[in-house]
């Protein structure tokens, strides 16, 4: 069967786990997270030197059936961990992977099998997984579960944030964690700012401003930043952000890539709104992944703001400059800078 995250929780809790487990998606730190926890369920942390066996995708599948047939030693279950098992990488051959499968289907009663990923992307970027992952999360949604985690929405992750403070003994505001998430981009970045911004706000909530004054911006909020300022035709705040940008990064290749996309999501955007299509229309069009579909309501809007004769000029003035810079056309810094406020004075 395929659940939910909360389902997840509630197995977890009430210790009822068995089986064979999938757990995949984009949000790496809930998935490790979870796995842990789910594994903690299962085995107790004293006698998990010996009955949690660990694995990698790149793994022999013999050992990982053979550890599955092992008996647990002094406790009622044993586990077993597949982590990154992306069998559009990993290649075990079809004996090998026809043994694993019939291993799945007739698992025994005191073995918990978990897939789990955190590096690998099942799903290539599409929807769901690819036709090769596909068949083993279909399989182990017949005769066990599977879970997909997603990383969430600001709002989604607020609580999640909030949670991570009171850990550490203090709180934040909902709002100052709804931008810490957008500022960092995942859980796992919003994990490393936490004891930093405890430690600031000494005692006392953590607010929007401490967020602001502590934790630096990821590049794609920075990005966004800027393609909103040039969809509003703003060249101071444009400006100032493409310093901050430059200032922090310093790399101009690299700029260019990341403001190209982010002018590209617009475009898209604005071509949307005129059809009278949907954000969900693109995104499904388009095949953004769910953790990225932020970027395009952001895009929806900003194309509020601008036409598609502006963005597309813009559009020819980015792929202008990213030939010049590789043609050797004067300096990275002096071409796209030039781009940036060509865009801007383009009318």
């Amino acid at each position: 069967m395929e659940i939910k995250k909360a389902e997840l929780s509630r197995i977890i809790k009430s210790h009822e786990a068995g089986g064979a487990y999938y757990i995949y998606g984009t949000d790496g730190y809930t998935i490790d997270r979870m796995k842990n926890a789910l594994v903690d369920s299962i085995i107790d942390k004293n006698a998990q030197s010996l009955n949690l066996h660990r694995f990698e995708g790149k793994d022999s599948t013999d050992d990982m059936i053979q550890a599955c047939e092992a008996l647990p030693v002094f406790a009622e279950k044993m586990c077993v961990t597949v982590c990154d098992f992306d069998l559009e990488t990993v290649k075990p051959g079809a004996k090998a992977l026809k043994e694993l499968y019939a291993e799945i289907k007739d698992l025994p009663d005191t073995t918990v099998l978990i897939f789990y990923t955190l590096d690998a992307d099942i799903c290539g970027g599409k929807k769901g997984p690819t036709e090769k992952n596909k068949k083993l999360t279909d399989l182990i949604a017949k005769c066990g579960t599977v879970v997909r985690i997603d990383i969430p929405t600001a709002s989604e992750a607020a609580k999640e944030i909030a949670s991570m403070f009171t850990a550490e003994g203090s709180s934040i505001d909902r709002k100052a964690a709804q931008l810490l998430f957008e500022r960092t981009g995942d859980l796992t970045a919003v994990s490393n700012e936490v004891g930093k911004l405890a430690a600031y706000a000494a005692g006392r909530m953590v607010t929007v401003e401490d967020v602001l004054a502590v934790t630096p911006e990821n590049d794609d909020t920075k990005v966004f930043a800027l393609s909103d300022a040039v969809a509003a035709h703003d060249l101071d705040r444009a400006l100032e952000v493409y310093d901050r940008l430059i200032r922090n990064r310093g790399e101009p290749v690299a700029m260019l890539y990341l403001i190209t996309g982010a002018m590209d999501d617009i475009y898209r955007a604005r071509l949307a709104l005129d059809a009278g299509k949907s954000v969900n229309d693109v995104v499904a069009d388009f095949s953004y992944p769910r953790n990225l579909s932020f970027k395009v309501t952001n895009a929806f809007r900003s194309a509020q703001r601008t036409d598609v004769r502006y963005l597309r000029r813009c559009m020819e003035i980015l792929c202008k400059a990213d030939i010049d810079i590789k043609s050797g056309i004067g300096r990275p810094e002096t071409v796209l800078e030039n781009a940036v406020i060509r865009m801007l004075t383009n009318r």
